[in-house]
């Protein structure tokens, strides 16, 4: 029974093992070939291997390997994204060689990416400033860039992931007192209130020199410029400057 359902099995998959289908009567009833092809149909080649014990190779003699490999295969989306991110962005996407990338491309006459080519639909367009631009770029495929470019030439404020609104109390404190401060005092950072501060006010504050104080003057020279520069808060060339322009020697640390 194995060998008969071998041979019809051979048949039913169009190999040729040198046996016609009238050798296969003998001895077959047709229940029993209803039967075998009903178990051709439902089973795969290689569970039908595993049932006649034999290789899945075997089982498929004249089968030929693809000589396409994992990495040469491309996938539908892989495909879609090719010429509309830069080559070297959808490298790292995908996990290719910019060179396979591009060879990719080059193969199926898409031209290289640019911003300004790829139009802009009224659909990504609404997209703009409604999320950050890096979650946009990466829904519409485009480089956040590109995202930034579009939104600022068409004047769309930029999104921020919980941003906390600012209110008109908060406002009327802008430029009273300096950024870092009312930044505390709101615990907001200092970029978010001088960002503030310059877009809705006419207040700009000039930075003028932190004044030395006699305390931190009599240090100088007495211990070394990034001691005194760690206790003043200062930068270590401020010190240095203002060492030099006294006349005060550098210290020296007594072995």
């Amino acid at each position: 029974m194995t060998e008969i359902a071998w041979r019809l099995i051979a048949i039913e998959r169009h190999e040729n093992f040198g046996h016609n289908e009238s050798m296969l009567q003998d001895g077959l009833t047709a229940v029993q070939r209803l039967a075998i092809q009903k178990l051709i149909r439902a089973k795969s080649d290689r569970e039908i291997a595993r049932l006649l014990r034999t290789s899945y190779h075997l089982l498929n003699p004249h089968r030929r390997r693809s000589n396409v490999s994992h990495r040469e295969r491309w996938a539908d989306y892989e495909l879609h994204l090719v010429g509309r991110i830069r080559d070297e962005e959808l490298a790292k996407l995908l996990r290719r060689s910019p060179a396979a990338i591009a060879a990719k491309r080059e193969s199926l006459d898409i031209p290289i990416f640019s911003p300004q080519r790829i139009r802009w639909s009224s659909r990504e367009i609404e997209l703009l400033g409604k999320r950050p631009d890096a979650i946009v770029a990466r829904m519409l495929g485009r480089t956040r860039y590109a995202v930034q470019l579009k939104r600022h030439s068409l004047n769309i404020p930029q999104c921020w992931e919980d941003r906390r609104a600012w209110t008109s109390s908060e406002d009327a404190q802008l430029g009273t007192m300096r950024d870092a401060e009312l930044a505390r005092k709101l615990k907001r950072s200092v970029s978010s209130v001088r960002s503030r501060r310059n877009d809705n006010t006419s207040i700009r504050f000039i930075r003028t020199p932190k004044r030395w104080t006699p305390s931190e003057l009599r240090l100088l020279g007495r211990l070394s410029d990034a001691e005194i520069a760690r206790r003043s808060r200062r930068f270590l060339a401020s010190v240095r400057n203002k060492r030099m322009q006294l006349g005060i020697a550098r210290f020296v640390a007594q072995s």
